[in-house]
């Protein structure tokens, strides 16, 4: 499967947006809500939902993760719910290959 670049240069820029990738993709395939996300990742839920669906000038919703498709947005019973996406799956698997390798080094 072809990894954009460009998706990888994004989540290299963000330590939240890894941070969230790395836990969707210990629960997959189980959806989770954006509070639950924010308690997990440690970290204030108006700066997790900007890394998954963009939020004003600090979160680009270019490059957030459900733009990125690496995350989808479930809504059931007008609830939203966040899962990794199978080509998430495969950037997490690529990112988490990349950190064992040049950990060697460091």
């Amino acid at each position: 499967m072809f990894i954009d670049p460009f998706v990888i240069r994004s989540i290299n820029r963000s330590e939240l947006r890894k941070r969230i990738l790395f836990y969707l993709d210990e629960i997959y395939p189980t959806p989770t809500y954006l509070s639950e996300i924010a308690r997990v990742v440690k970290s204030d839920p108006s700066n997790v939902k900007g890394a998954l669906i963009g939020l004003g000038n600090r979160y680009n919703g270019h490059s957030s993760l459900v733009s990125l498709g690496l995350v989808e947005v479930v809504t059931e019973k007008g609830f939203k719910y966040y899962r990794l996406t199978e080509y998430g799956k495969q950037v997490v698997k690529l990112l988490k290959s990349y950190h064992s390798y040049y950990s060697r080094y460091t």
